[in-house]
């Protein structure tokens, strides 16, 4: 009767368990674009989180259960994100989301994430929309494009002594043109100056000789070149085409090696704001770990297709092996939310400024820094340490 009784409890506790959690492993789900275009972003970002799930379960696992990483595919479609993600919820029962696609994707899961209240970690593309107002189980790592580009142009204004530019901004008509070019009205009015032209463009654009003119009219000494990959490519080429000797400065969507590429020439020089040095800056201690990982674990092909989103994954990733680790073995997600929430100076080894959550804040590592294409090397440079995100 008593080892009836002590079956019968073990049996209920277990099944009072949150999903995901069984005794040797946690099931955690991602979703992520895979295919077309957008698969830079996310095969990028399922590499480093391979990476990080087969170093855990080589390390023993966190606490002896190891990592079951489950990852949808959305096609970049938010309709298709909601959908990926019951699958995770239903079907795979898992513990916690790391990796929510695009902007628009989080936002349309939000009701999801918000019915289930699970654990949902956000490091592809943050926007204002994700944490204001602060959802309870919803943490974003990294900066918005407002607040990079805010961070980045006041900071080459004032160290370059650019302020008698005449500034120009190509932006594409969407929330993301509007998020680039929020950062961009913020930086000129913090240091009292104004743009001489603020040209929009359709998203799908092909031909940017219109706008490229447009700017060049304006006597333009300094352009933000608010493209995404194709588009960046196109402008920088139209710019050189013109012959004009501008300052150009891109956000992070920029950050990859198919621009330089695409552009050729025309990249040399571009300048870029992220919140994550190059990925082939092994220098820095953090990325250096994630490549030697990726060469100990993957094919050197899978290495080759690493990017800026691979170290925006591995912090993520980081973080939230921390959270879990310090939860214990009794592991749930109030206690999940609650460690991460808790969260305090999260270092990544340089990959990132610290990361700190609180109370009803919900995003962290928004300190910018400024890169510079390098054509010869084909490679994204440091050119300056993380900035201040005030």
């Amino acid at each position: 009767m008593i080892a009836s009784g002590v079956l019968a409890a073990s049996a209920a506790a277990a099944n009072a368990a949150d999903p995901g959690v069984l005794d040797d492993r946690i099931i955690i789900g991602s979703v992520l674009p895979q295919t077309g275009p957008p698969s830079l972003i996310g095969k990028a970002a399922v590499i480093a989180l391979r990476v990080w799930e087969k170093d855990v379960n080589a390390r023993g696992g966190i606490h002896g259960r190891k990592i079951d990483l489950r990852v949808e595919e959305d096609a970049y479609v938010p309709q298709r994100s909601v959908q990926a993600l019951k699958k995770l919820i239903d079907v795979d029962k898992v513990f916690a989301v790391l990796g929510t696609s695009g902007s628009s994707h989080l936002v349309a899961m939000m009701p999801t994430i918000d019915e289930n209240r699970i654990p949902a970690l956000n490091f592809a593309a943050v926007a204002g929309a994700h944490f204001t107002p602060p959802r309870k189980t919803v943490f974003n790592i990294g900066a918005t494009y407002c607040q990079e580009i805010n961070g980045v142009m006041k900071h080459l204004i004032t160290s370059r002594k650019l302020q008698g530019s005449k500034f120009a901004i190509i932006y594409q008509d969407d929330d993301y043109g509007a998020d680039v070019k929020c950062g961009y009205d913020m930086a000129l009015k913090a240091l009292g100056l104004s743009s001489a032209a603020a040209v929009s463009y359709k998203r799908g654009a092909k031909d940017f000789s219109a706008e490229v003119l447009a700017v060049q009219r304006a006597g333009a000494t300094f352009v933000l070149t608010g493209g995404i990959i194709t588009e960046t490519a196109t402008m920088l080429k139209e710019i050189q085409k013109n012959g004009m000797n501008v300052v150009r400065l891109a956000p992070h969507p920029s950050h990859l090696g198919p621009v330089l590429a695409l552009a050729g020439s025309a990249a040399e020089g571009l300048l870029l704001a992220d919140y994550v040095p190059p990925i082939t800056d092994t220098a820095t201690q953090g990325i250096g770990r994630l490549n030697a990982l990726a060469y100990k674990y993957l094919s050197a092909d899978e290495v080759k297709a690493m990017n800026r989103y691979s170290l925006t994954a591995m912090v993520a990733a980081q973080l939230l092996e921390s959270a879990l680790t310090a939860c214990g073995r009794n592991l749930t997600r109030e206690c999940l939310v609650q460690k991460l929430e808790q969260t305090k100076n999260f270092g990544s080894d340089g990959i990132m400024a610290p990361l700190t959550f609180g109370p009803n804040i919900r995003q962290s590592g928004t300190r910018p820094i400024l890169l510079k294409a390098d054509v010869a090397t084909g490679k994204f440079e440091r050119a300056s340490e993380f900035l201040s995100d005030k």
